[in-house]
């Protein structure tokens, strides 16, 4: 039976709190709503929160505002959403057009979920590189409204890990885009949570 886990974790001042259970605080939820494959992906997003502001990391300007809204099968599903703001619109999107949102934005806000997803979901909690990342456009994201990304795992491997998502404007439910997102597990097992307090490259690992 499918399992559902809400989680509702925000990228605010959860870096600063924890949860006994999995070391993250989740609001005023209580630790029976998680499931364990939630409890690790939770895990994976403070480890995100902590090392984007550590790093001042291109992902901050996602992080600020990427929430992590549910799990379900186990983990083999998962759902984040992401508020757009002004500045997030393409330099050309006119205010009488509707401004439309930057597409790289959308791109990283699709592999920055998708890659704290597949994480989450090797058993051996290797850290992990990009190796292949298509997305097609569908329709546009607009300043003021929120995007959906919903995850699905399809493949984790010894090797590699395979992860599709869906995004949509959780306002009219109309698709957005669509993408698939590939990584190759790397490093030590049981590195992927290990706190990186240096400036290395990602590379480096």
């Amino acid at each position: 039976q499918a399992r559902s886990a809400p989680l509702a974790v925000r990228g605010g001042a959860i870096a600063q709190k924890r949860l006994a259970s999995c070391g993250v605080h989740i609001g005023a939820l209580p630790n029976r709503a998680m499931s364990r494959g939630g409890c690790r992906l939770t895990s994976i997003f403070n480890q995100y929160l902590q090392q984007t502001r550590a790093q001042n990391s291109f992902s901050s300007i996602i992080s600020h505002r990427l929430q992590l809204v549910k799990t379900e099968n186990n983990l083999k599903n998962c759902t984040f959403q992401f508020p757009l703001h002004q500045s997030d619109c393409h330099a050309f999107a006119m205010p009488r057009e509707g401004q439309t949102v930057h597409g790289s934005l959308i791109a990283t806000v699709l592999e920055d979920s998708t890659t704290m997803h597949i994480l989450a979901n090797d058993a051996r909690s290797r850290k992990a590189v990009t190796t292949d990342m298509n997305l097609s456009f569908i329709g546009v994201g607009k300043v003021g409204r929120t995007l959906q990304i919903d995850s699905t795992v399809l493949k984790i491997g010894g090797v590699l890990g395979v992860a599709e998502a869906n995004i949509k404007d959780t306002s009219t439910g109309k698709l957005i885009a669509v993408g698939r997102h590939t990584m190759m597990f790397v490093g030590e097992d049981n590195s992927a949570l290990e706190f990186a307090q240096s400036l290395n490259s990602v590379f480096d690992v």
